[in-house]
């Protein structure tokens, strides 16, 4: 018996028939990776590195456990790019994909929850944004469809 293909638009494909990564997907892993962004932009602004940095993180510590946070989600995008050769090399890989990024958002949210706590529940637009937007990703990773149907597409051979 033939297995079935589940069929989406053809803008979800690429030229190998296989489901490309959807926008929410890539924009929730820019945002869990938004350390590493501002740490990349304050390098290359040549006057004063530490200003860009500064401005975004005040407190050092806070920089360092975002980074931390945004581990998961570099190795999830460096997989993301390089899924044609990983695909022909370790198909597993997929597999991890799901629990790394719900490892991050996880993670964020305790990190924001702590700052918050840290802050004494003083409202702030950067924290209740930054929470938003992880509740926002954490239930497209959870109930996303073509998500689900993506990554089922990737781990076949």
């Amino acid at each position: 018996m033939a297995s079935t293909r589940p069929i989406l638009p053809l803008k979800f494909y690429d030229n190998e028939g296989r489901i490309k990564p959807t926008w929410p997907l890539l924009a929730s892993l820019l945002v869990l990776l938004r350390a590493f962004l501002v740490f990349i932009a304050s390098i290359s602004y040549r006057p004063d590195t530490s200003l860009l940095l500064g401005l975004f993180y005040p407190d050092r510590h806070y920089f360092y456990l975002c980074l931390l946070v945004g581990l998961p989600a570099l190795l999830v995008m460096t997989m993301v790019i390089w899924r044609h050769w990983l695909r022909e090399r370790w198909t597993g890989c997929f597999y991890l994909i799901k629990p790394l990024v719900m490892l991050a958002l996880l993670a964020d949210i305790a990190l924001h929850l702590h700052m918050a706590n840290h802050g004494h529940w003083v409202f702030s637009w950067i924290i209740a944004l930054t929470l938003l937007a992880d509740m926002l990703m954490l239930l497209y990773w959870l109930r996303s469809r073509t998500l689900k149907l993506m990554l089922q597409d990737w781990r076949k051979p």
